[in-house]
């Protein structure tokens, strides 16, 4: 734990010194790269699966998550300049966002599908955890949903709006930023093991090209949520076996 807190004081203060980024951007950079995938890693080697409470899992995660979010909100509007984040939140053709979502959308759960044939054929499972955090009573359904909706507003305003316009406006380029921010955001996953850590990177990584393409994260937003309450609410079975 003292080598995440330090590494993340470490990346913090080498992107104050040496970038554009004032002290508050600096610092939640870094905890979105550094800091939250090293707590994830960390959580995993004392996580005790026995004890895990879906309906306490859904509500602190989807708080947790949604307070990400707007965070990185009130952060990045802050930012001025162009490449900020505010010009992703601009859409003036919603029919568009949906056709964008629903494409999204498809590639996705082709991603997941992929990866789990390819986990059924290297002789693999799922973690427990994973196991263990798919809804199975009508209130636990319910409160899933309500974790999908939080995760696909905040996951995409933090880590496509928000890091990937920073690490461009602190220098990094678009397919770098679209890299580092996948890495990061599959990484934050480490409780799906090491299969789910690359899967929900290129997911990541699928939604970060988007971005750049579509310039807008609406889409994003709406494609990540529909994935989420698809894959707990229809595909978990398909997906687990």
């Amino acid at each position: 734990m003292r080598v995440v807190f330090l590494s993340c004081f470490f990346s913090a203060s080498i992107l104050f010194l040496t970038n554009n980024l004032n002290l508050a951007n600096a610092l939640f950079l870094s905890i979105l790269l550094v800091g939250l995938p090293g707590l994830a890693i960390v959580q995993m080697t004392v996580l005790n699966v026995s004890t895990i409470s879906r309906r306490q899992a859904y509500l602190t995660s989807g708080v947790a998550i949604i307070s990400m979010g707007f965070l990185a909100l009130g952060l990045g509007l802050g930012i001025s300049g162009p490449g900020g984040m505010g010009h992703y939140l601009d859409s003036g053709n919603w029919l568009r966002e949906i056709l964008v979502a629903l494409v999204l959308t498809i590639l996705g759960i082709g991603l997941l599908l992929a990866f789990s044939f390819l986990r059924r054929k290297g002789g693999l499972r799922e973690t427990e955890v994973v196991r263990q955090l798919m809804p199975v009573t009508n209130e636990e359904k319910l409160l899933f949903s309500g974790l999908s909706v939080c995760a696909g507003l905040g996951e995409e305003i933090a880590y496509r709006g928000y890091a990937m316009s920073t690490v461009i406006m602190a220098g990094g380029s678009a397919i770098f930023a679209a890299i580092v921010t996948s890495v990061a955001f599959g990484l934050t996953h480490s409780y799906q093991g090491v299969i789910g850590i690359c899967r929900t990177g290129m997911f990541g990584l699928m939604m970060g090209l988007a971005l750049l393409y579509t310039d807008s994260l609406w889409s994003l937003v709406l494609a990540h949520t529909l994935i989420d309450l698809l894959v707990g609410l229809v595909l978990a079975e398909k997906l687990l076996d």
